[in-house]
């Protein structure tokens, strides 16, 4: 069998990490286990000069559910990332708007109960509408509690299940027929597999043609001793502030190592990304994670990177110099 027939059929899926992990994935979806001992804020506050941005986290962290807040405490920087691409996308459409009208449309996939996604519809005032998928149901309560039904919508399924043809019959709104602006995928690729390219290809397919891609991603790295000193940082300078040394070991043997054989190089990433788009940015690095993103659209990345201002990361944190680049 072909790495292609592979990842599309149902054996992939439930041989992969997100499957066998369901249970405790709905453990942390529900509160049950990993819960932070104290609540999830910025720690940079003073650090943030933009006060849109601080208005955009002070909106998410509101109305976040267990999973999404286990995710903001176990890495480092991700909460003030967020908030500054959310900004940054909901002031590039209010540009775009002012030559092209309409409702733009975003895409988060498998991203926990859709804090971000929720969050940038209503940030946006009705300008963009937004679709989460995520196959653990326990995250849909605490989607429902919070989404504004108007703008936001909820897909208990696999990304892998989110097709053209499934958004069309059975997903949301009617935006998103004709494809999304942006896609960002919040680090769910590796708990499937290494087939970044087949992943990658399979939501491109439902991203309209000048659209943004982000990809968020915990990377490995060629020399695993650096890798242990980024996780390190991690683990010391930030989890600890939010789990006991027990809970952070506890993950690190129950989950991490079924998360680290899905996990890939930056250099492989580049690769399987430019196996569909033509222009990749690097926008961000904390530690072992990464974010970049991708476009065929030369004017609109563009656009966005002109946008977007630069990322609050303490030195402890970064390993990346400079940090937002152009990667050929």
């Amino acid at each position: 069998m072909t790495a292609q027939r592979a990842f599309g059929a149902d054996e992939y899926l439930n041989s992969s990490a997100m499957v066998k992990m369901a249970a405790e994935f709905n453990s942390l979806a529900t509160g049950q286990s990993q819960v932070p001992k104290q609540s999830v804020k910025t720690r940079l506050r003073e650090q943030i000069t933009d006060a849109e941005v601080l208005a955009y986290h002070d909106l998410m962290v509101d109305r976040t559910g267990p999973l999404f807040t286990h995710f903001l405490a176990s890495v480092p920087c991700i909460l003030e990332e967020l908030s500054r691409v959310g900004v940054a996308i909901t002031r590039f459409v209010r540009e775009l708007s002012k030559y092209e009208p309409r409702t733009y449309t975003f895409y988060e996939v498998d991203a926990f109960d859709g804090s971000n996604g929720r969050t940038l519809a209503a940030h946006a005032a009705g300008s963009i509408k937004t679709l989460t998928s995520s196959p653990n149901k326990g995250n849909q309560p605490y989607f429902d509690k919070f989404a504004d039904p108007i703008l936001s919508c909820f897909h208990a399924e696999s990304f892998m299940r989110v097709t053209q043809n499934c958004v069309k019959q059975k997903v949301g709104f009617p935006e998103f027929a004709t494809g999304f602006d942006f896609i960002y995928e919040t680090a769910a690729f590796q708990f499937y597999g290494k087939e970044r390219e087949e992943q990658i290809g399979h939501v491109a397919k439902l991203l309209r043609p000048d659209g943004l891609v982000f990809f968020l991603e915990k990377l490995n790295h060629p020399d695993m001793n650096v890798y242990e000193r980024r996780e390190a940082a991690k683990d010391d300078l930030h989890k600890s502030h939010y789990f006991t040394r027990e809970e952070i070991e506890w993950k690190r043997k129950q989950m991490l190592t079924q998360m680290h054989d899905g996990q890939v190089l930056l250099e492989d990433l580049v690769s399987a990304i430019k196996g569909h788009f033509t222009h990749v940015f690097l926008l961000w690095n904390s530690t072992n994670f990464y974010e970049l993103v991708a476009s065929n659209d030369a004017s609109r990345i563009g656009q966005f990177m002109a946008t977007i201002g630069d990322p609050v990361i303490p030195v402890e944190f970064c390993f990346e110099s400079p940090v937002m680049r152009r990667l050929d």
